[in-house]
């Protein structure tokens, strides 16, 4: 270990004592201690300021003697956080700064007659307990896991090339945990009302997790996160009404998941269905009635000639199937064409038209606006209504967005633990709210 000795990396130094001999008596004349004839009120007043002091100090800064031993301005125990405590002796500690440097500080000991423990000289928000590294270098760590994953025993190369110093696997690890928790708010916006709530499956050592998501559309921020071991209609509403308070309730979009419905409702939203999952629901259809057409178009032929050859089928199959796709295309762009008109009402008339064709639309398109479209379609343009226009969005891919940016498909299977799996989407979170006021401010 390198010692030699240099300035102390300490912030929050109020001043270096040094030490000078004139040899002179301590003069000092003191004011005579008031006196109070009611006892009573003296320890009132005394119990008071012992409360007082007994708080957490806030603002700690600290002298070094002209031994280079380190104390506090103002002496407490870590404890109890009495201030009656005595020097006991000194430790010595060997730190290292986020540039490499190595130091060797003399922390002053403490012995607290309050309650008969000892404590040191402890270097809060600058370095942890029992541990060398400033908090400043195990950041660097978090930063570069802000913007990417990237593997602990690589982070450790990252730091002997950047910063001239080895630094453990297990000290990089414990940087990354900066909460203990498996849900966050969002507490430094206000909420505009209308959100995007998704759900993303994780892969982990005990089994699939979710991680519940509120996405504030207007401010283009999460407004909380839960990771949770189900995703059930309980789970959802308990986590969106711990999450928004009940005036901040307007409106909300999510993926057409059976059960949504009936919780917006609960919770008080608009409920917006997502019309890109409305799409993909539909192209799903499409296509099993395809296979079903080509199955029936296959077996037709076969019957009416046995010894048909198998390229000559596959040909009569094609240009079948390519007939019916080109019909059913047609009608399923009418279908969508919905969703570009300009206001609640054109909607509504466009409803009205599509009911006039109905009978012209194919089988499949048939059933589908009628089970399900025709008696929901409200759902699926509240976003064109006047007090939601431009603020409740068609789709919930901005969600979607923030699921990708902050933990992608090809990430998920590398995380074991909830916690390490949290800690992770915080860090990224964090990364990701940067980049996005950056963009805003430039």
């Amino acid at each position: 270990m390198y010692n030699a000795k240099k300035t102390s990396p300490i912030n929050n130094m109020k001043f270096i004592q040094y030490k000078f001999d004139v040899g002179f008596k301590n003069n000092v004349k003191r004011e005579p201690k008031s006196e109070i004839e009611d006892s009573s009120i003296q320890l009132e007043l005394m119990d008071s300021f012992y409360e007082v002091k007994r708080e957490k100090p806030t603002d700690i800064s600290f002298d070094m003697d002209e031994n280079g031993v380190i104390s506090y301005s103002d002496p407490f125990c870590k404890h109890c956080y009495s201030h009656k405590v005595t020097k006991h002796g000194h430790n010595v500690r060997n730190l290292i700064k986020e540039n490499g440097e190595r130091y060797t500080a003399k922390v002053q000991r403490y012995y607290c007659p309050e309650c008969g423990k000892y404590s040191q000289t402890e270097f809060i928000g600058q370095y942890e307990n029992y541990c060398n590294f400033s908090n400043e270098t195990k950041e660097r760590s978090i930063k570069v896991r802000e913007i990417s994953w990237y593997p602990f025993r690589k982070l450790k190369e990252l730091y002997q090339i950047f910063c001239g110093t080895k630094i453990s696997h297990e000290t990089v690890r414990k940087a990354q945990i900066v909460t203990n928790e498996l849900y966050y708010l969002n507490k430094d916006i206000k909420p505009s009302g209308f959100y995007g709530y998704d759900v993303q499956w994780e892969p982990l050592d005990d089994g699939f997790h979710y991680r519940h998501l509120l996405f504030d559309l207007v401010n283009n921020v999460p407004v909380a996160e839960l990771l949770a071991p189900n995703e059930d209609q309980n789970t959802t509403y308990e986590f969106i009404n711990k999450s928004v308070k009940h005036k901040d309730r307007k409106a909300i979009v999510t993926d057409l998941k059976p059960g949504y419905d009936s919780v917006m409702k609960k919770l008080g939203f608009k409920h917006q269905h997502c019309t890109y999952h409305l799409y993909l629901a539909v192209n799903e259809r499409i296509k099993k009635y395809l296979k079903q057409k080509d199955l029936e178009i296959r077996i037709d032929q076969i019957k009416e000639n046995e010894k048909i050859a198998k390229s000559k089928l596959d040909e009569i199959v094609e240009n079948e199937i390519d007939k019916i796709k080109s019909e059913i295309n047609i009608y399923k762009r009418l279908i969508f064409e919905l969703f570009n008109q300009q206001t609640y009402n054109k909607a509504t008339n466009y409803i009205n038209l599509l009911k006039q064709e109905y009978n012209n639309f194919p089988e499949i398109l048939q059933k589908f606006l009628k089970n399900d479209f025709f008696p929901e379609y409200k759902k699926y343009i509240w976003f064109l209504k006047k007090e939601f226009k431009g603020k409740l969005t068609r789709t919930n891919n901005d969600s979607e967005k923030y699921f990708h940016a902050t933990l992608p498909k090809a990430e998920k299977k590398r995380y074991r633990t909830e916690q390490g799996v949290f800690n992770q989407i915080y860090n990224r979170k964090n990364g990701w709210m940067k980049k996005i006021k950056f963009q805003l401010t430039n």
